[in-house]
This record gives structure tokens, sequence and C-alpha cells, in this order.
């Protein structure tokens, strides 16, 4: 299952070198999401959610917003949105890609402005964003 975890630009050194996800609830394509738009397509529906994570990740405090993308065990809905339930750490080993925003934005924006990042650049990832 893809999933979409919530991070800030800060946090990626931490994951680096903890080789692995912060505990933390992921977002992903649920039956509720499913239920919102019944006509998208499964692209539409994981950018939807990938959209959720971006929000979410502003709760996470001020910086640069990221989403990481990971291939998972199967998770629960929670019931609300994009949510699942569970907050299980993820190895590396199982992320995907990192989706960074090019600037801090606020709830609701940043969208269509997401830098793409292979999991294997996340060396360079950390060197380009740190102070």
């Amino acid at each position: 299952m893809r999933v979409y975890l919530p991070l800030l630009v800060d946090e990626l050194a931490e994951v680096r070198a903890a080789g692995r996800l912060p505990a933390r609830q992921a977002h992903g394509v649920t039956g509720a999401l499913r239920a919102d738009d019944p006509r998208a397509d499964e692209e539409d529906l994981e950018f939807e959610a990938m959209c959720q994570a971006l929000d979410a990740a502003r709760a996470l405090g001020r910086g640069r917003r990221v989403v990481a993308a990971a291939d998972t065990s199967t998770r629960e809905d929670a019931g609300d949105g994009a949510l699942l339930d569970g907050a299980d750490p993820l190895p590396l080993s199982e992320v995907v890609s990192f989706h960074v925003e090019e600037g801090s934005g606020d709830v609701g924006t940043g969208y269509d402005d997401l830098l793409w990042y292979d999991v294997t650049e996340l060396d360079g990832l950390v060197s380009a964003v740190a102070p």
C-alpha cells in the first residue's frame, strides 16, 4: 500500500541518521476518500492523499513541508479523509520518494509546487537543505 507521511524539511537529517521515518499517522487512499469522489482514478486519489499529508505537515511546525511516499503493508482506514490507523515508524527501505515544497506554505497551498526526490537522493537533499 502506498502511504504518505508528513514531515518538515528540518527532520530529514534525523530520518537519514535513524534510517527510518518517525512514528506518525500516515495518509493513503481510503474508502472515505473513494466515497468523496467515486469517479476519481487511483492517481487522483493518491494525489489527494499526498495533499492531505502536506496539509498535516503544517501542524508539525514552521518551515518547508515534506511528504514521504512509502510502500508498506496495508493499513486500516481511520475513518476521516485519507487518514490511516497506526503510527509505526517506517524503515527507509520502504520509502520510495520525498516531495518537498519549494517554499514554506500554508495549509491548502503548495500542492503543485512540490519538488520530487527519489529516496536514493536523500543524502543530497539533506545537504541541500542544511542551514
